[in-house]
């Protein structure tokens, strides 16, 4: 089977790319965003004035690279650079075409990003998210061609890492939270700050935080790679997996990748969390700030039970769930071609 994947180089758009491509080989990949999101005015521009702008740009470039090749499917990850014009074409190079979105395309936290692709996305063959709400959002688009799956964890980059003892040290936390500043998320992490609770924040914006000045000894600001991001999990007793209100989540990658890892995992009380593991004997949930900070300082002091729910949590996500991304692979191209 030959497959065309449109998405990025990096990230966890090349996970699933280097997934597709262990398990059917014949794999392309084509990266729209680099003729985009390699120039700062360019990228402006299609974040919060119009991505239509670039539509011809993008059209030219994806079809210069396939040329007349044939594909048994087309895999896009990079859903915000598919245009009308261009998904009507690119259905005469193959016999499917599916979009994993692992956004909301039809939240307004992104601005403009998601105006090119909304005309598109009736005529994809299959839309998979990760979401239960956007299911249900979808419905409202008339896209009936949709399909749920559980966020995934690559085996390799997360999982328990091999370490140093003094790196091991270097990076101990009580708790971590690694992931983009959110106004929410800022005003959150400062009710915790408040009231005494030991925690680390790594991750990009949190400089634009009107508390930053006061929280900044506690903040590492910058990208943080697959491996650091899975030792800074594996060193500490607790990770947050904080949901993006903005963008309606229910779950995050984090609330699959942290127990997958060895760490407990702390996320807001959600139907998919409550669904995915047992409370308190696979993972704490909180429904505010104050429940958090006492089911933190609860656990932090019951060293055995923290163990214990760790150790159940990965087992449900790696042995019983197994909700790796070469399984969710599968299951996506199974159905985009059924």
């Amino acid at each position: 089977m030959k497959i065309l994947f449109i998405g990025e180089h990096s990230g966890n758009s090349f996970i699933q790319y280097q997934s597709l491509k262990k398990i059917y080989k014949n794999v392309d990949i084509i990266s729209p965003s680099r003729i985009i999101f390699s120039n700062k005015i360019f990228s402006y521009i299609f974040w919060h004035i119009s991505p239509k702008l670039f539509e011809p740009i993008i059209n030219n470039y994806l079809l210069h690279k396939i040329k007349n090749t044939k594909y048994n499917l087309i895999y896009v990850m990079s859903l915000e650079f598919i245009g009308l014009k261009l998904i009507l074409i690119l259905k005469n190079y193959t016999e499917k075409i599916v979009a994993y979105c692992s956004d909301n395309p039809f939240s307004k936290r992104d601005h403009k990003r998601w105006d090119l692709c909304k005309p598109a996305l009736r005529h994809f063959d299959l839309i998979v998210f990760h979401q239960f709400s956007r299911i249900k959002q979808a419905k409202r688009y008339n896209l009936k061609k949709t399909l749920f799956v559980y966020p995934s964890y690559n085996k390799k980059l997360h999982s328990p890492p091999k370490m140093s003892f003094k790196e091991k040290k270097e990076l101990k936390n009580d708790i971590i939270f690694i992931g983009t500043w959110f106004p929410k998320r800022g005003k959150f992490m400062k009710k915790l700050y408040d009231k005494g609770l030991k925690f680390k924040i790594y991750g990009t914006g949190w400089n634009k935080d009107r508390y930053f000045d006061q929280m900044k000894n506690i903040i590492v600001l910058g990208h943080v790679n697959f491996l650091l991001y899975s030792k800074l999990i594996y060193c500490s007793k607790i990770a947050l997996g904080l949901v993006s209100e903005e963008n309606l989540d229910d779950i995050t990658r984090r609330s699959i990748e942290i127990p997958a890892i060895g760490s407990l995992l702390c996320a807001k009380r959600t139907k998919i969390h409550k669904k995915l593991f047992i409370e308190n004997k696979e993972a704490i949930f909180f429904k505010n700030a104050n429940e958090c900070i006492q089911k933190c300082k609860k656990i932090l002091n019951n060293e055995k039970l923290l163990k214990k729910i760790s150790f159940n949590g990965h087992l449900q996500v790696t042995k019983k769930l197994k909700l790796n991304v070469d399984e969710m692979i599968k299951k996506v191209v199974f159905f985009s071609l059924k």
